[in-house]
């Protein structure tokens, strides 16, 4: 059926204080093959190219050390710009949530998901048992997994009509328009 075909996906999650490449990766190599757009922090879409990789947590870090306050808030003032206005063109995000680790940039950008009601699936590492208690006041439990998988056999059960898009989040343009 491949009803989510030319979709666009936004990937939240650690990048701060944990590596977040593996999981939307992983992520992106799954969706790529229903022809879901993915769009990865880490490699922005975009024509001007924002770097947000373990490299640029080191310059950053760096800046602050140095006391270079103020150079460091341009550069994430520009990240944190061009990665809001991805959750803006997603029609759906993925989120993957490490409960002991503060992610503020993922905080935002779930808000701000919640704020536009964009569909959003989201795993719990550790399961969905150790989901941090303000998710829970977000986020309908049922659109809460324990896994990367789960999320993944989810979006390929709603792709193939196996599953009804099952909230009034799902806002999809007709194909000839995505």
């Amino acid at each position: 059926m491949n009803l989510l075909n030319k979709c666009r996906v936004y990937t939240v999650g650690h990048m701060q204080y944990a590596n977040g490449e593996g999981w939307r990766n992983k992520i992106q190599e799954e969706f790529e093959k229903m022809e879901i757009v993915v769009f990865n922090p880490y490699t922005k879409p975009f024509v001007e190219k924002i770097e947000e990789g373990e490299n640029t947590k080191l310059q950053l870090q760096t800046l602050i050390d140095n006391g270079q306050f103020e150079e460091a808030q341009n550069r994430m003032r520009k990240i944190r710009s061009y990665d809001l206005n991805l959750v803006d063109r997603s029609d759906f995000i993925v989120a993957h949530i490490i409960p002991n680790i503060a992610s503020w940039g993922s905080a935002e950008e779930l808000v701000t998901a919640v704020r536009m009601k964009k569909p959003t699936f989201i795993s719990i590492e550790g399961g969905k048992k150790s989901v941090p208690f303000w998710i829970l006041g977000m986020f309908p439990e049922k659109y809460i997994y324990n896994s990367i998988d789960e999320i993944i056999e989810m979006v390929k059960k709603i792709d193939s009509g196996e599953k009804e898009m099952d909230s009034n989040r799902w806002r999809l343009l007709d194909k000839k328009y995505r």
